[in-house]
């Protein structure tokens, strides 16, 4: 019998690209860990950065460690002897106004981030959803009150057209470091009361290559919190 794979998809803006540099216990294929090659329609043995396949993404020197690897590598490890596979379709600078459902221009990062995950869980039997990861914040960073709406709509639409009303979805503070963020991550963390079947994974004494990125030790960080976020929403 085939190896259940247990299928993530990653969406967001660029710490969830990721902006951190590949050091050298990042590098190589990570075992039990697949990526989906969007433009070749397989499966293949995942290594950083995650965001390479991604139709929409920034330039390929711009994707670089995000909290993919960290939190594959956890979830494998709760889940022994299964595969753990992972879509990731981000672009970096969005906002999450242009990732509403059916919207084309600039990129419509809705629609093919969907496509490649039904086309994903298609390819084989053996393939489960079991949820979705949504780092993004930045760009909705001044005017986070009208967030909450946006966010829950967002759910709302991935659960659907997943038939799954349950769907466990994790999202994140972003940086703490910097006190432009300081009302976003306020709102971020009570979501979770509000929107069913969520959690939020936090950010504190993680630390920044710049205003806006995680370094390298807290993208690596970040995906176990996700990672332990997912565990409780599905245990």
């Amino acid at each position: 019998m085939a190896e259940e794979r247990h299928v993530f998809l990653l969406i967001g803006q660029s710490n969830m690209a990721g902006r951190a540099a590949i050091e050298a216990e990042d590098q190589g294929e990570i075992e039990g860990v697949e990526l989906w090659n969007i433009g070749e329609g397989k499966w293949e043995l995942a290594q950083a950065p995650f965001n390479r396949y991604s139709p929409h993404r920034k330039d390929i020197k711009m994707q670089r460690l995000n909290c993919g690897p960290s939190f594959a590598k956890a979830w494998r490890d709760a889940h022994p002897g299964v595969k753990v596979g992972i879509v990731c379709s981000v672009r970096g600078g969005t906002s999450i106004e242009q990732w509403e459902k059916g919207r084309q221009e600039p990129w419509p990062l809705y629609d093919t981030a969907l496509a490649a995950t039904q086309t994903a869980l298609a390819a084989d039997s053996d393939s489960k959803l079991i949820g979705i990861l949504w780092h993004q914040g930045e760009s909705n960073s001044g005017a986070s009150d009208a967030y909450p709406a946006k966010l829950k709509e967002l759910i709302a639409n991935w659960r659907t057209d997943f038939k799954n009303p349950e769907l466990p979805f994790v999202f994140g503070q972003i940086g703490q470091w910097n006190p432009k963020y300081a009302a976003f991550n306020e709102m971020i963390v009570k979501q979770p009361t509000a929107i069913p079947h969520t959690a939020c994974a936090m950010t504190d004494d993680l630390t920044a290559i710049d205003e806006a990125h995680f370094d390298s030790r807290s993208q690596r960080e970040l995906g176990k919190r996700y990672a332990r976020a997912m565990l409780e929403l599905t245990k």
